[in-house]
């Protein structure tokens, strides 16, 4: 395919706005999380948080190089020397339902059974939907110490979707 250069690259710059939904080639998928997507010549960049609303080690965890898909312009930067370092960023999961707005509709309050997915200094993180993780902390445990892997029943006693949040506490008291 033949590379776009001068007027008609940046023609073709200036016409991508916020929300275009775009087809383009997964080129590249670097050891730092970037995906390199080449666009009909012209090169686009997605970070790691825009390829799946789910947790990632990393975007080989959903995408192959040479790979065609549909992805969503999130911003258009032209450099003003033209010397070709524009920048495009792109999103893949801005095409996919966000699951934490499907959660909020009616988690808040409810008692699930979720498995630990991770432990942190604070307390550990548990699955509790399809792409939802919500953190039970260490000040509502009592002595209880569940491990990665471990399923664990609790209630939702909070959800904050602007902060992509789910608080948690055990499901039963912590001395039954």
């Amino acid at each position: 395919m033949l590379t776009p250069r001068g007027a008609e690259r940046l023609e073709y710059l200036r016409g991508l706005r916020y929300g275009d939904v775009v087809t383009g080639v997964v080129v590249k998928i670097a050891d730092f999380g970037v995906t390199f997507v080449e666009l009909g010549g012209v090169d686009a960049m997605m970070n790691i948080p825009e390829v799946s609303w789910r947790p990632l080690d990393s975007p080989a965890d959903v995408l192959r190089e040479g790979e065609e898909r549909a992805f969503t312009v999130l911003s258009v930067e032209i450099a003003e020397d033209g010397d070709g370092r524009d920048r495009i960023s792109l999103s893949l999961k801005d095409l996919h339902p966000d699951p934490m707005r499907e959660f909020a509709r009616d988690g808040l309050g409810r008692t699930l059974r979720g498995t630990v997915t991770k432990e942190v200094p604070f307390g550990v993180f548990v699955a509790v939907a399809d792409g939802v993780e919500g953190l039970l902390h260490h000040d509502v445990l009592g002595g209880l110490r569940p491990a990665v892997g471990d399923g664990i029943e609790v209630t939702v006693t909070g959800v904050n979707v602007v902060n992509r949040q789910v608080r948690l506490a055990p499901a039963r008291p912590t001395g039954s």
